[in-house]
């Protein structure tokens, strides 16, 4: 692409900028909506059936478990259109090679975490299972879900701002922690504790189930990962990432001394969402358009 045609497309692509938050916004509500399906035990509202709930396109249930798990479909299949919809707009060659790249990158990850959704329901891996096939889902199901928000924002950071790849030691660690961080979601949910004192035998006991003698890896990674990433941050005169990586690590510590409640939890995960942003942001963003 010469540079004259470069400059035409990144002026056209600038229109779509403030579009594109919205939608990065709009994956958040649709991936916080998601945990509610999980803390809610509303996984198994629509029976083992999908794309269909309950054998229909519309299903005929006064159930409220079903319309958590059902709103939830229609979500995502709204955003799994815009993404096919951003696809066919971005991926072509006449927009910047960065662009297009992510958003077809964009595309696979979707069609990835829709397998994952799909598993989920039709193995049962959903309400009570505590089975490690769960797990392993789960955690990749969380994994896929954080690549995915992170390839919308750096999408829409590429409408503004110019962006280079580098997978860095501090992406690989973050990732790691939101593995861990389903774990920790997962046994709080099928394992709750009445108290942090209850809870913290449980995780030692030698017939506690794995779930809650692995729980404890999320927390100590968490706490020494993004501490590190706070102090490298500060180090590096990046005071406001650095301040946000602490607001993290305190919204973490709050959330298991309070025994996860409910607003919490979802506070956490969306927190963790926008500090992933942030670190991909200060990753890949190199100058201004």
């Amino acid at each position: 692409m010469n540079p004259s045609t470069e400059k035409s497309a990144e002026k056209y692509l600038m229109k779509y900028k403030n579009w594109m938050i919205l939608f990065w916004v709009f994956t958040l509500v649709v991936i916080a909506w998601g945990a509610w399906v999980r803390i809610s035990h509303s996984g198994d509202g629509c029976g083992d059936h999908w794309p269909k709930c309950l054998g229909e396109f519309i299903p005929d249930a006064a159930e409220t478990k079903t319309w958590v798990e059902y709103s939830h479909r229609l979500t995502s299949g709204l955003y799994g259109l815009i993404v096919i919809f951003l696809a066919w707009k971005f991926g072509r060659s006449n927009t910047p090679a960065t662009t297009r790249k992510l958003s077809w990158t964009l595309l696979l990850l979707m069609l990835i975490e829709a397998g994952l959704g799909a598993l989920l329901v039709k193995k049962n891996l959903v309400t009570v299972n505590d089975s490690i096939e769960r797990l392993v889902v789960m955690s990749l199901h969380q994994l896929n879900s954080f690549l995915l928000t992170g390839v919308t924002y750096v999408l829409a950071l590429s409408f503004f701002k110019k962006v280079e790849f580098k997978l860095s030691r501090k992406v690989i660690l973050f990732l790691i922690i939101c593995m861990t961080g389903a774990i920790a979601a997962l046994s709080t949910t099928l394992f709750p504790s009445i108290s942090l004192l209850e809870g913290i035998l449980k995780d030692f006991h030698e017939d506690s189930h794995i779930f809650l003698k692995l729980r404890i890896l999320h927390p100590l990674l968490a706490v020494s990962i993004a501490g590190y990433l706070a102090y490298y941050f500060f180090d590096k005169n990046k005071t406001r990432l650095a301040l946000e990586f602490f607001v993290a690590i305190i919204i973490g510590i709050v959330t298991l001394l309070t025994l996860s409640p409910i607003g919490l939890k979802l506070t956490h995960l969306l927190m963790a969402h926008y500090i992933w942003a942030r670190l991909l942001e200060e990753q890949f963003s190199q100058q201004q358009s």
